[in-house]
This record gives C-alpha cells, structure tokens and sequence, in this order.
C-alpha cells in the first residue's frame, strides 16, 4: 500500500515524535505465528500494514490513527485472547442482555454482539476501545472491513470495507487539513478531527457516520 508511505511522510511532517515511537516492521515468521495463533486468515493489506511497521514502542500516547495508537502484534494478541476469556467467562443471560444492546452502522454490516473473537484490533484508545478488522461480518459487510468497537462501543461503525480503503480515506482527510493538532497537559500532542472536532476520534466517527 503506497498510501501508507504517503501517511509516514506526513507524519514526519506533523507529528515527528509518532514516527520515532514505529516499530521495524515485523516479519514474516511473526505474522505466521500470530496468525496461527489465534487460527486467523488474515487478509493481504492487514499482512502489508504489519510488514510496514509491527506497531508502536507505546512510548507515547498518540498514534498514526488520528490519535489512537498503533498496536504492536503481541499486544494485539493479548488483546484478542483478553477479548474471548470474556466472552467465554460470561454467563448466557449477561452475553445476551449485552448483546441486545449493540448496533451497527450501516445496518446489518456489523454483527450485534458486545465482542465477537473475530474483531481483531489495530488501533486503541487506552481505555478498552479499538478500531480493527472484522473477519465474521454480518450479511452487508465485508470480511476484513475496518470497524469501531470495544468497552464503550455500543453502535459498532463500519468504517471502510478494508485497511486499504480506511489509509486511502484517512489520507486524503488530511490531504484535505481534516486535522487538529493540540499540546495537551502532560507536553504531548493530541491528533484528531477537525471536522468535527472532538477530544476522541472514536467521537469522531460517531458524528461522521450516523445512525440511518
């Protein structure tokens, strides 16, 4: 994917310290062993986005991801092996009465379950949120489409139909200045939305893509 060269190049511009925080990009033997890990098949362009850097040092609280930070493959191992303890652990009326209360945007793309083994994150937020790929679709969706959920993620959103197609929309946001920039309390820089400017881009999709 050229297009997340062109990401870098920005980055490098308006957010040098995210680039310093990239990891080398993992290899081959890495990506099979996580992939056999977790019995997944992982589409081609989530493969090409870990060749090109496998995460973030986490050193810093922002990320590439309009603020949200790239997770490194063992962390997003954990995550997913965290993720299906719970869903396991929960007893049927629990998993059910949550279940209930999801929604999916657009409608039908996203399955209506508070966690599902198949969401595999590439993104978060800190606390318990993710932007990843979904490899159990619902009937409208597409496997290995980018979507939002997590903790607080009751209406899960279908962001794009692939990785590819989220990097290519993201460029060209920022291409278009769709960016804020703002040093925060601690020294870092926060990264977000302009349009709409909120404090989580989490918050962000939920305006960009609204209920219909």
């Amino acid at each position: 994917m050229q297009t997340l060269h062109a990401l870098e190049d920005w980055l490098k511009t308006h957010l040098p310290e995210v680039v310093d925080d990239l990891q080398p990009g993992a290899t081959a033997a890495a990506l099979d062993d996580f992939a056999s890990a977790l019995g997944l098949r992982l589409p081609d362009d989530f493969v090409q986005l870990y060749h090109w850097h496998d995460g973030q040092q986490m050193a810093i609280n922002t990320g590439p991801w309009y603020g949200l930070n790239f997770l490194p493959l063992a962390r997003v191992q954990s995550e997913c092996e965290m993720w299906r303890d719970v869903r396991k652990e929960m007893d049927p009326e629990s998993l059910a009465d949550l279940d209930s209360q999801m929604q999916s945007t657009p409608a039908g793309h996203v399955k209506k379950q508070y966690a599902n083994a198949l969401w595999i994150p590439f993104a978060y937020d800190w606390g318990g949120n993710y932007l990843g790929i979904d490899l159990d679709p619902d009937v409208q969706g597409t496997y290995g489409q980018v979507i939002s959920f997590g903790r607080d993620e009751e209406r899960k959103i279908a962001v794009a139909p692939s990785i590819a197609a989220f990097v290519d929309w993201m460029l060209a946001e920022l291409d278009a200045g769709n960016f804020h920039l703002q040093e925060e309390d601690d020294g870092g820089r926060s990264f977000n939305t302009l349009r709409p400017q909120k404090f989580h881009f989490l918050d962000s999709l939920a305006d960009l893509f609204p209920e219909r």
